[in-house]
């Protein structure tokens, strides 16, 4: 190991397993904690070299990979003299948090964005962020080299800018694909009349409740703004108006 850059990751599935697997590809020594994956399972996937029982200090970087309520309670407790780094969906929450904590410049927040909807370590692909951007809130040598070392591409945002988009162009579109399931559920669809167009945007109602959950709730004010203003397009085009249509024929073309 002389020589060789470590990394521990909490939670090692899809995003962590697949952090773990890049980074072991380019020579890191990989550490992890999660009690749901034992370690012939992690060294079977090549997503780690070893595991570990707790989140300690004796590495080069701190990744947490876990769902959103369980990397508050990590933040709480991680080491003010190692660098660490989440990689969840919101970024300001964890940042209010590190910064209660003293965790000052060891701390970054990040989010890489890259994901499906299946999860655990079985979904891990090394491969899951290339050419896709990484945000963090602040610029930190040994974490722009995780990024680097993945693949991807690192964005430097401030985390309350960063949570108020993802809550549009993320998070409104998972609420929005698994309420219309639900609801088709419950009025008893007839599944003749399902064609490829709902079948695409159902798609991320199949995604975890655990892991959406805690990530609604820690994002639940920007969310609520963008869901009212899409309640009134609704209402608008219920009433005959056509102008939204134009106006998404535009928004289209940015994307």
């Amino acid at each position: 190991m002389f020589g060789r850059r470590r990394a521990l990751i909490a939670g090692l599935g899809l995003i962590g397993g697949s952090i773990g697997i890049a980074l072991r590809r380019r020579r890191w020594f990989v550490e992890y904690v999660d009690p749901y994956v034992d370690e012939a399972m992690a060294v079977d996937a090549e997503a780690a070299d070893a595991r570990v029982d707790a989140i300690g200090a004796h590495t080069d970087l701190i990744i947490v990979a876990t769902p959103v309520d369980v990397a508050f309670d990590l933040v709480r407790g991680l080491p003010a003299d190692t660098f660490s780094t989440t990689v969840c969906s919101v970024m300001e929450p964890m940042r209010d948090l590190a910064d209660s904590r003293g965790l000052g410049s060891a701390f970054i927040a990040g989010h890489p964005l890259a994901g499906s909807e299946r999860r655990g370590l079985g979904a891990a692909n090394g491969d899951l962020f290339r050419g896709r951007r990484w945000f963090v809130d602040r610029v930190v040598p040994i974490v722009e080299d995780v990024i680097e070392d993945c693949g991807a591409i690192s964005d430097r945002v401030d985390a309350e800018d960063h949570d108020r988009a993802v809550a549009l162009t993320s998070h409104l579109p998972q609420i929005l694909s698994t309420a219309l399931a639900a609801h088709l559920g419950e009025s008893e669809a007839d599944a003749r009349f399902a064609g490829s167009g709902l079948k695409t945007f159902l798609r991320l109602a199949e995604s975890d409740a655990s892991v959406w959950r805690s990530i609604i709730g820690a994002n639940r004010d920007h969310i609520d703004r963008h869901m009212d203003r899409v309640i009134e397009i609704v209402r608008e085009m219920l009433t005959g108006d056509d102008r939204p249509f134009a106006r998404a024929r535009e928004a289209m073309k940015k994307l």
